[in-house]
């Protein structure tokens, strides 16, 4: 095939324009992968004791139940309103406190409406650091209390044991559990506003690198040498997207380049993603005047097998200093497996993007689905690593989103063969 090198080799930015590919974007949207602690924040929820008092004395009290637990470390739920007023409690609570009536013989809501904008409920601690008998009795040694024959009004309350990560995940737990205060940030994973930005920028084409990894997938397919897998690598750091590798899972294919058995997992280092960060390696090494041929790599298959694959890979649009994969897109049309997650995490990949989650084998999700393959196969709650953002555990975080297609495609169809148990 003729080579589509161009341009001058020290300046890789001077090449030919992108092929069109003649591909149909796959029609949809991105939706970004929650991590690992998100997941956990929004499970976690803790009992606690709601005390109801007069709106005057609420301050006074919170320094009787701070010194009463000195240990109580308010910091550690400081995103939930310490004192609310009845008014902006969720319904199901304001159902639970309504205050009894004082005066039966009352026009209706005169005097409850009195009774609420005179009383405060106080979030006082998890009933996990002291007894609803010991906070009583601390309690009744503190004005208004100390006088009054009655107990004071304590309720139990679920609510969310992690701050929330967005504004709408705060707005929702306000109605579900207790008013939260949300400030704008996200303490277990990428901050919104990076999320959205980024989201922008690649939202507009990452259909169409979907389209072209399946693509890639079903040329190999098509041969037998490989599951209906594929993967593409795109150069976006230049405000110019640069389709830099493409290839095509060839687990199958024996040494000697012929289809083997589908027995066993096949040649693991021949997915698709495996064989696409292997290319970009191929061509780094290219671009610094090295021969790539000389090394012994066929465990790899880092050589192109198609007219699609060869097309790309004979284009000198990488640059010969770059550091491992930084700066690079994936687009994917399977979540990788566990294996291919950790190399693209250690390859210092910035974003990646798959078409079709894999919730048996999958190594980027951190969240369960529910539900059946099919009537005779339970779908797995998914094995819940979160790969792609785990910063106090892996030297390297990206930013991971899963498509979501608009409607149901032939591509979609083809896509979805594919086995939830396979390792893609």
């Amino acid at each position: 095939m003729a080579s589509l090198r161009g341009g001058d080799e020290d300046q890789p930015g001077l090449v030919e324009p992108v092929p069109d590919f003649d591909i149909v974007p796959r029609a949809g949207r991105l939706r970004p992968l929650r991590t690992k602690d998100e997941v956990r924040a929004a499970l976690e929820t803790f009992e606690a004791y709601v005390i109801e008092l007069p709106a005057r004395s609420a301050n006074a009290l919170k320094d009787a139940v701070q010194a009463a637990i000195p240990d109580l470390k308010t910091a550690e739920f400081q995103h939930l309103r310490r004192v609310v007023q009845f008014r902006y409690l969720p319904p199901h609570l304001q159902q639970k406190f309504k205050l009894p009536r004082s005066n039966e013989n009352a026009s209706e809501g005169d005097d409850v409406a009195e009774d609420e904008d005179a009383v405060r409920y106080f979030l006082a601690s998890p009933t996990s650091a002291i007894s609803k008998a010991d906070l009583v009795a601390t309690l009744q040694r503190h004005p208004p209390f100390v006088d009054r024959q009655a107990p004071p009004r304590i309720f139990y309350v679920t609510v969310p044991a992690l701050a929330p990560t967005s504004a709408e995940q705060a707005e929702s737990w306000s109605q579900t559990y207790w008013p939260i205060a949300y400030k704008n940030t996200n303490p277990y994973g990428p901050h919104p506003s990076l999320v959205s930005r980024n989201t922008a920028e690649i939202g507009g084409d990452a259909g169409r690198w979907l389209a072209l990894a399946q693509r890639a997938a079903d040329e190999l397919s098509d041969m037998h040498l490989g599951e209906r897998v594929g993967c593409v690598i795109v150069d976006n750091s230049n405000g110019r997207q640069e389709v830099i590798a493409v290839a095509g899972d060839c687990r199958w294919r024996s040494a000697e380049g012929i289809p083997e058995p589908k027995e066993g997992p096949g040649n693991v280092m021949a997915h698709s993603v495996q064989r696409a960060i292997a290319i970009v390696a191929r061509k780094r090494l290219r671009a610094a005047g090295k021969n790539p041929d000389t090394l012994d790599r066929k465990l790899f298959c880092d050589s192109p097998l198609t007219d699609l694959e060869s097309q790309v890979y004979e284009r000198d649009n990488i640059t010969r200093n770059g550091y491992l994969c930084v700066d690079l897109d994936m687009y994917m049309t399977h979540e990788p497996c566990v294996m291919c997650s950790m190399a693209i995490l250690h390859s210092r990949f910035k974003r990646c993007v798959f078409g079709r989650r894999m919730p048996h084998t999958g190594g980027l999700t951190a969240d369960t689905v529910t539900g059946k393959v099919d009537e005779k196969i339970p779908l797995a709650k998914g094995l819940g690593h979160g790969i792609f953002w785990r910063p106090s555990e892996l030297n390297w975080k990206l930013l991971a989103w899963e498509w979501e297609d608009d409607s149901t495609t032939d591509d979609e169809m083809i896509t979805t063969s594919i086995p939830d148990t396979l390792q893609a």
